[in-house]
C-alpha cells in the first residue's frame, strides 16, 4: 500500500467493494505527458486524503486505477460522491485543461467537469481474503470481485454506478447521503458474469445534470417483446390514454372490443414502447392466454413467458408462486392476452397476483370486463373512418382505416398505389367493415388477385371474400366469420337466440325497441339482463343517440349483424319477428307523421334515428313473395313516413327505387287508396327535387286524380302547390300561377303548416312573375307561420327564399343577415338541403358586394353537397353562380366550364335557371372573343318565349348583349362611324340597367352593370 494511505484494517466477511478508473487516460498521457504527470498525482492524492475520513481500505492501485474495500456500501458510495465534487476543484495543470478529454463544461446549475474524469463502481458481496506474499496487504478474490471490477468499467468518465446488491443496502438512505441523484438503468450483461445485473447511477445532486451514453455493455431486455414495435396505424389517442393511467396508478387495464378489432396488435406495440422506456425495472411481458382452458394452462403460460421455473402442484398453489416471483420482480408490467374465455378462473386470479405483487401492473385484452375493484376499462373502438363529405385522395388518405387497407394491400401488391379514381372505393370498403382492422387487412389482402372495385362489390358475400392467405394465422384470425365464430361459441343458448334476432334491426335501437320486438321461443325474457350480457361481450355497442340527450342507443357493427343475421336464417322462423319489428317502428312513424311533416326538431331527430329500420320494414315487406295488402302497406306507410327526413337530409333519391317496386306491387292489389295516393305525391316530389320534372308531374296529377275522387281537398291543395313547383322550373309561369292560385282558394283544414306552404310558394311565383317587391310580403308571412308551428327545415328554406328577394331587391346586406341565420339553423338541425340552399345563396350575395374569393368558397361547397344529395337543380345553381365568380375574377376560361356545366344540368331540372345561365354563357364567350358563338347564343335565346314575358331574364339579356357591343368597337377603326355605332348601343344598354324598374332587377344586372361600365371607360 502507498505509505501516503492510512493505515486500516481490511474488512471481512460482507464487504463493498469500489474501483476506479480514469477515462481516456491512453490519450492523455500522449498529449501532455507533462501535464499527465502532475495530474496523476494530484488525482492520487484527492482518493487518499478522502479515503482517510472512512472507514475504507486500499487494497492495491494498478496504474490509474484503484481498487477500495469497505465494511458498509454506505461508506463506500458517500466517499465515491465525494470524490466526484473534489475532483472539479483541484488544481489541475493548464496544459491538461487544455485537453477536449479533461476541458471544463458547464451545465445550467453550474460546473459539470473539470480535469480528469473518474469511473467508478460499487458492488457488495463476500469474497475470499488472500494475504499478498509479495506486498504484505490484504487482497480479494473471487467471483463477486470481477462483478465490482466489471461494474467500474460499464460506466464513463465522471460516472458512479451501483450493482443491484450495493443499491438494496443504501435505497433508505438517501438523505444521510446528501440526497444524491438516482436512476435506474436497467439489467446488464459483463463481461464472464453469466446472469444479467441490475445497475443504478449515483451522483451528487450538484452534478445532477452529467449526462452520459448509454452504457459500454449490453443491456438485458426486460421482457418478452420485440425490441422495435414495429407499425401501427392511428391508435394514438389510446396509446395516450393507457400512458396517463399507467402513470396515474392504474394497476388493472381491460382493453374492450370484438374480435378482430386490433386488441391484440395496441397491446402488443404499447409493450414494446414501454419496454424501450426503462421504466419497468421488472420488466413487460406479454402472455398470450389463447390456447389456455384451464387455471394451470393460464399459470404455466404466465410462467413460461416471465421465465419462471413453477413446482408441481394444484392451480392455486401456482397462483401463489407466481405472484410471489412477481413481487421480487418489483415494478413489473404483465400484458395478459385473449382472456374472454377464461372469466370463470381470471378475476380471481388477478385479484391475488394484485396482492401478492403490489409494484406490478396488468394490462388486459378481453371482450368482457372482469368487473374487478379498480379496473379502468378501454373500449377499443374501430380505426377512423374517411368523413361521409370526403371524396378527395387528399381527404379519404388522411383516415386511419384507409391508411391501414393501403399498408396491408401494398405488403399483398407491392404495387399498389392509391389512385384518385379509387380512393372513393376504398372509402366505401372500409365503411361497410365497419373499421374493424382485421376485416380491413383481409381484404386488402385480396389485392393481390383483384381490383379495389371488384373488392368492394363482393362484399355482400365478406365471408367468403375475407380469408387470410397466411399459413401461420391463427384460426379466429384468418377469416373474418373465425372472429365471430370464436365470440359467438362462447354464449349460452338464450344469448345466442337473442344476438340472432338482433340483427332485425338496422342503424341502432333503442332497449325499449329491443323490448318490444325480442321474444325467444324458451319462456320469458329478461330482454335488459341479456342485452348487458351481450353488450360486456362486446357484441353489441352503444351510445349516446345523437340528438336526443338522456337516451342510450345500442347496435351492432355491420359485420356481427350479418353474422347474426345467417344465424337467424339458420332458424328458419323469422318472421314473427320481422312483424314486430315492423309493428313497432310503423307505429313510431304514425305518432311522429304530424310533428314530422311539421318540421318538429325532436320528431325529425327521431326520424333521423331510425331511418334505416324504417327503410329495414321497407325491405323485408318488399322481399316478402308474392305480395300481399300487408306487406305493399308496410313498405307505402314506411317510405311515406320517412319524407321529411329524406327532404331534410337526403340523399332525394334514396327511396326512389323503393317506391318504384312498392308501386308496382300495389298495382296488382287492391291497394289503399289514400296511402297509394300519398305514395304517388311523395314519389312525385323526390322527382322533382332530383330535376326529373315530367315524371314529376306525372305522379302529382295522379295523386291529385285520386283524392279529387276520395275527396280529400286539404291533401290536394299541398299537390296543387306542388305541381305549381314543378311548372315553375319547366318555365311555364302563367300554369305555375294557376296552381298556386287554384290552391290559395282550397281550404287547408286548419293546417297552418299547409297555409305557410301555400302562400310561400305564392311569393316564390310572384318573384318570377313580378319581381322581389311582390314577393317579399308573401314569404315574410311564410316564414312567420313555418315558425309558428315549429318547422325548422322550412324556416330555413325560407329564410332562403326571403333572402333572396330580399337580395334580388338590392338590400344585400339585409339579405345576407337572413341567410347567416338560415345557416346556424341548418347546420344545429342537421339540415343538410338546409346548409346546400343557405350557402348557395351566401355565395350569390357574396358576389353582389364582390367578394368573390369567399363565394367561390361557399359555392364549391355547395356542389359537393348538392352532388351527395342528389339536388340537381342546387347543383346547376352552384356551377353557374361559380361561373359568375370566376367571370369577376378575370378567369374566363373556368368561368366558361362552369357556366356549361350549369346550363347542361338545368336543362332538364329547372328552365328558368338554365336559360338564366345561358344568357352569362353567351356573354362569357364573347368576353373571349368567340363572337360567332356568342351571337348564335343571344339570337337562340332571344326567341325563347320565357326570356321575352320574364322582366329579369328579358332586362339580363338586354344588358349582357353589350359584351358583344363591346367586341365591335374594340374591332372597329378608331372614330369611324361603326365604332361609335357600337359604343352608343352599349352606352343604351347600361342606361337601361341603371334605370331598370323593381321587377327586372336583379343581382346578375347589378354584377354585369360593375363589370362593363369601367369597359365602356376605356373606349371613351
Amino acid at each position: 500500500m502507498n505509505a501516503l494511505a492510512r493505515p486500516m484494517e481490511a474488512p471481512s466477511g460482507t464487504v463493498a467493494l469500489v474501483f476506479t478508473d480514469i477515462q481516456g487516460s491512453t490519450l492523455l498521457w500522449e498529449r501532455c505527458s507533462a501535464g499527465m504527470r502532475a495530474a496523476l498525482d494530484i488525482h492520487d492524492r484527492i482518493l487518499r486524503a478522502l479515503l482517510m475520513s472512512t472507514s475504507g481500505y486500499e487494497v492495491k492501485t494498478q496504474g490509474d486505477s484503484f481498487m477500495v474495500a469497505f465494511p458498509a456500501v454506505a461508506d463506500a458510495v458517500r466517499w465515491c460522491l465525494d470524490v466526484q465534487e473534489v475532483l472539479l476543484d483541484a488544481p489541475w495543470p493548464q496544459e491538461l485543461l487544455d485537453c477536449p478529454e479533461a476541458a471544463e463544461e458547464r451545465g445550467p446549475r453550474g460546473l459539470l467537469y473539470r480535469g480528469l474524469r473518474v469511473r467508478m463502481g460499487v458492488h457488495v458481496g463476500e469474497p475470499e481474503r488472500r494475504m499478498d506474499a509479495r506486498t504484505g496487504q490484504i487482497d480479494y478474490v473471487g467471483r463477486m470481485v470481477n462483478v465490482a471490477a466489471r461494474v467500474a468499467d460499464a460506466g464513463h468518465g465522471g460516472q458512479v454506478l451501483l450493482s443491484g446488491a450495493a443499491w438494496a443496502q443504501v435505497a433508505g438512505m438517501l438523505e444521510r447521503l446528501g440526497r444524491p441523484s438516482v436512476r435506474v438503468l436497467g439489467n446488464f450483461r459483463l463481461k464472464g458474469i453469466s446472469e444479467p445485473i441490475p445497475l443504478l447511477e449515483l451522483l451528487p445532486l450538484s452534478l445532477a445534470d452529467r449526462h452520459f451514453e448509454s452504457l459500454r455493455v449490453r443491456e438485458e431486455r426486460r421482457g418478452n417483446l420485440p425490441e422495435e414495435p414495429g407499425d401501427i396505424i392511428g391508435r394514438e389517442e389510446e396509446l395516450e390514454t393507457l400512458r396517463l393511467w399507467l402513470s396515474e396508478g392504474a394497476r388493472l387495464i381491460t382493453i374492450m372490443g370484438p374480435g378482430g378489432m386490433g386488441k391484440t396488435r395496441l397491446v402488443t406495440h404499447f409493450g414494446s414502447l414501454e419496454l424501450a422506456t426503462r421504466a419497468w425495472e421488472g420488466g413487460v411481458w406479454w402472455c398470450d392466454l389463447t390456447e389456455a382452458t384451464t387455471l394451470e394452462d393460464i399459470c404455466h403460460v404466465v410462467g413460461q413467458a416471465l421465465g419462471v421455473h413453477l413446482n408441481s402442484g394444484a392451480g392455486e398453489e401456482l397462483v401463489g408462486q407466481l405472484g410471489r416471483a412477481l413481487s421480487g420482480r418489483g415494478n413489473a408490467l404483465v400484458i395478459l392476452d385473449n382472456l374472454e374465455h377464461l372469466l370463470q378462473h381470471v378475476p380471481a386470479t388477478l385479484r391475488r397476483w394484485l396482492v401478492l405483487a403490489p409494484q406490478a401492473s396488468f394490462l388486459v385484452t378481453s371482450q368482457e370486463s372482469l368487473r374487478l375493484a379498480g379496473e379502468r376499462i378501454l373500449d377499443l373502438a374501430p380505426l377512423g373512418l374517411p368523413h361521409e363529405e370526403a371524396h378527395s385522395l387528399e381527404a379519404i388518405s388522411r383516415a386511419e382505416a384507409v391508411r391501414l387497407f393501403v399498408r396491408r394491400a401494398r405488403e399483398a401488391r407491392g404495387s399498389f398505389e392509391l389512385t384518385e379514381a379509387e380512393a372513393p372505393l376504398v372509402a366505401d370498403i372500409v365503411r361497410r367493415l365497419d373499421g374493424i382492422a382485421l376485416a380491413i387487412e383481409l381484404a386488402a389482402a385480396r389485392t393481390s388477385l383483384l381490383g379495389v372495385r371488384q373488392i368492394r362489390d363482393r362484399l355482400s358475400k365478406r365471408f367468403e371474400l375475407l380469408r387470410s392467405g397466411q399459413r401461420d394465422a391463427v384460426a379466429r384470425q384468418a377469416t373474418l366469420r373465425g372472429a365471430i365464430d370464436w365470440s359467438w361459441n362462447l354464449l349460452d343458448i338464450t344469448e345466442q337466440t337473442v344476438l340472432a334476432q338482433c340483427s332485425v334491426f338496422r342503424g341502432g335501437f333503442t332497449l325499449e325497441a329491443a323490448e318490444a320486438v325480442l321474444s325467444p321461443e324458451s319462456g320469458e325474457l329478461d330482454v335488459l339482463g341479456i342485452v348487458q350480457a351481450l353488450r360486456s361481450k362486446s357484441l353489441l355497442r352503444a351510445g349516446a343517440s345523437e340528438g336526443m340527450p338522456g337516451e342510450l342507443r345500442l347496435g351492432m357493427y355491420e359485420s356481427i349483424r350479418e353474422y347474426a343475421s345467417a344465424r337467424l336464417a339458420e332458424t328458419g322462423d323469422s318472421q314473427a319477428l320481422i312483424g314486430r319489428h315492423a309493428e313497432h317502428y310503423l307505429a313510431m312513424a304514425r305518432e311522429l307523421r304530424g310533428p314530422a311533416r311539421g318540421g318538429g326538431v325532436e320528431a325529425l331527430r327521431r326520424l333521423m334515428l331510425e331511418r334505416e329500420n324504417l327503410l329495414a320494414v321497407c325491405d323485408h315487406a318488399l322481399a316478402s313473395w308474392p305480395p300481399t295488402q300487408e306487406s305493399v302497406k308496410r313498405a307505402l306507410e314506411a317510405l311515406v313516413a320517412l319524407e321529411p327526413d329524406i327532404a331534410s337530409r337526403g340523399p332525394v333519391g334514396i327511396t326512389l327505387p323503393r317506391l318504384d317496386r312498392a308501386l308496382e306491387q300495389a298495382g296488382t292489389l287492391s291497394a289503399d287508396s289514400l296511402l297509394l295516393a300519398e305514395a304517388l305525391a311523395v314519389r312525385g316530389r323526390a322527382y322533382l327535387e332530383t330535376g326529373q320534372l315530367a315524371v314529376a308531374r306525372r305522379d302529382l296529377e295522379r295523386a291529385r286524380a285520386s283524392l279529387l275522387a276520395l275527396g280529400e281537398a286539404v291533401r290536394e291543395k299541398r299537390i296543387l302547390v306542388d305541381l305549381s313547383i314543378v311548372a315553375r322550373h319547366e318555365g311555364n309561369v302563367e300554369a305555375s300561377w294557376r296552381f298556386i292560385q287554384e290552391a290559395c282558394g282550397l281550404p287547408s283544414g286548419k293546417d297552418r303548416w299547409l297555409d305557410a306552404y301555400t302562400v310561400g310558394n305564392l311569393g316564390i311565383t310572384e318573384q318570377v312573375r313580378s319581381g322581389a317587391g311582390a314577393a317579399i310580403p308573401h314569404l315574410h308571412e311564410a316564414l312567420a307561420l313555418f315558425r309558428a308551428v315549429g318547422d325548422l327545415t322550412f324556416e330555413v328554406l325560407f329564410l332562403n327564399n326571403l333572402a333572396l328577394a330580399i337580395g334580388e331587391a338590392g338590400r344585400t346586406a339585409e339579405a345576407v343577415g337572413f341567410l347567416e341565420e338560415a345557416l346556424a339553423k341548418a347546420l344545429g338541425a342537421g339540415s343538410r338541403s338546409g346548409q346546400a340552399f343557405a350557402r348557395l345563396n351566401l355565395g350569390c350575395c357574396l358576389l353582389d358586394v364582390d367578394r368573390p374569393a369567399e363565394a367561390c368558397e361557399h359555392l364549391e361547397a355547395v356542389v359537393e353537397l348538392a352532388r351527395q344529395l342528389g339536388m340537381r337543380i342546387v347543383e346547376g345553381c352552384a356551377r353557374g353562380e361559380l361561373g359568375r365568380a370566376f367571370l369577376v375574377s378575370g378567369a374566363l376560361e373556368v368561368a366558361e366550364s362552369h357556366l356549361m356545366s350549369a346550363t347542361s344540368i338545368l336543362a332538364q331540372v329547372s328552365r328558368w335557371h338554365a336559360l338564366r345561365f345561358a344568357l352569362h354563357l353567351a356573354a362569357v364567350q364573347a368576353s373571349r372573343g368567340e363572337v360567332p358563338e356568342a351571337r348564335r347564343g343571344f339570337s337562340a335565346l332571344s326567341r325563347a318565349p320565357e326570356i321575352k314575358n320574364d322582366p329579369v331574364l328579358r332586362e339580363l339579356a338586354v344588358l349582357l348583349y353589350a359584351t358583344v357591343d363591346l367586341i365591335e368597337a374594340r374591332a372597329a377603326a378608331p372614330g369611324s362611324a361603326e365604332a361609335e355605332r357600337s359604343r352608343g348601343e352599349v352606352r343604351q344598354r347600361l342606361e337601361r340597367a341603371r334605370n331598370v324598374p323593381l321587377e327586372g332587377a336583379s343581382s346578375d344586372l347589378r354584377g354585369w352593370l360593375r363589370l362593363l361600365e369601367p369597359e365602356l371607360r376605356t373606349l371613351e
